[in-house]
């Protein structure tokens, strides 16, 4: 029986502006991930995309409603409880890919590892060689980010968000900065990641193309689910 990941119940997200105005931007929304699943997130500008992956991600909170990740109920935790559970339960792959220039490979990947403060130097080390070498970039450890392509930079950004084993990976439009033959590249290494490392996946885009390379679609349209179900189903509706 497989395990579920993320469990959202009857979230909502409703923003409080000047004047007694307030903008619902996620309304009622129920949804739940399985281990293993490679969900795309797609919808219009505006359509509360955004607000949906912070909410995933313990950047923010919703509410009202439930948000169980991995088993817990991160909904209810104090900032402090979040900021635990996102450094051990989540990985990150963002569009800028986040990267310290002035820092090697290594130093980049092994990041989360510091802000964890549970792990030696060396231990540090080899889990951030470990994860490079899965991503492809074994001999690059020593290098700078400028000294690499940017495919290769978000390849990295990738280890990074692989370096504690985390519950999933959310990426958020992570080919936006890159052209279309190395994001093909990008998302067949991801498909990879999930069917061969079993590594549960949700992805933003706002791209059909991209949205393809998962196996499952949740369109979100004015803070509501639109629809969810299969990619190729949800395509050839569109044609």
């Amino acid at each position: 029986m497989s395990k579920t990941v993320i469990d959202i119940k009857d979230v909502c997200k409703t923003y409080f502006m000047g004047g007694g105005m307030k903008q619902d931007v996620l309304k009622h929304v129920n949804m739940s991930v399985e281990e293993g699943e490679f969900v795309a997130i797609m919808g219009p500008s505006g359509a509360g995309k955004s607000t949906f992956m912070n909410v995933l991600g313990c950047l923010d909170r919703p509410t009202s409603g439930t948000y169980i990740l991995g088993g817990k109920e991160v909904s209810r935790m104090n900032d402090n409880e979040q900021a635990y559970i996102r450094n051990r339960m989540i990985g990150f792959v963002f569009q800028g890919f986040n990267l310290l220039m002035r820092r090697t490979l290594t130093d980049n990947v092994s990041l989360p590892l510091i802000y964890a403060n549970d792990t030696t130097k060396e231990e540090r080390i080899k889990r951030a060689e470990e994860k490079l070498e899965l991503v492809g970039l074994k001999g690059f450890t020593n290098r700078y980010p400028n000294q690499i392509s940017g495919g290769m930079q978000q390849r990295v950004a990738i280890a990074r968000a692989l370096i504690n084993n985390p519950e999933m990976i959310l990426a958020d439009e992570p080919t936006g900065n890159l052209d279309s033959k190395t994001s093909d590249e990008i998302m067949l290494f991801l498909q990879q990641l999930n069917k061969e490392q079993g590594i549960t996946i949700v992805l933003v885009t706002h791209e059909p193309d991209i949205a393809q390379y998962a196996r499952r679609l949740v369109r979100i349209v004015d803070g509501m689910i639109a629809y969810d179900g299969d990619v190729k189903a949800y395509m050839e509706q569109q044609k």
